[in-house]
């Protein structure tokens, strides 16, 4: 039984680059991604928000890449 679970596996080439990502490189991502929500949504997240969820996904994707896992997202 699915229960509306969706599951999303990442390729291991977007894991890899992002447990490889430089701390100027995540802040850049951030910027764009907070530009991109503010404009679309009007969203009032800050920065510091969106980059500590970046910060958290590179921690995942970093033991993913370590343990030869993978990267995986859900929602229901």
């Amino acid at each position: 039984m699915n229960d509306g679970v969706e599951v999303f596996a990442l390729p291991q080439r977007l894991t890899g680059a992002l447990a490889n990502a430089s701390s100027a490189e995540l802040e850049e991502l951030a910027g764009r991604w907070t530009t991109q929500v503010r404009s679309e949504d009007g969203d009032d997240m800050t920065d510091d928000d969106l980059l500590a969820v970046l910060q958290g996904v590179v921690r995942l994707a970093a033991s993913a890449v370590d343990t030869g896992g993978g990267l995986y997202s859900w929602s229901s």
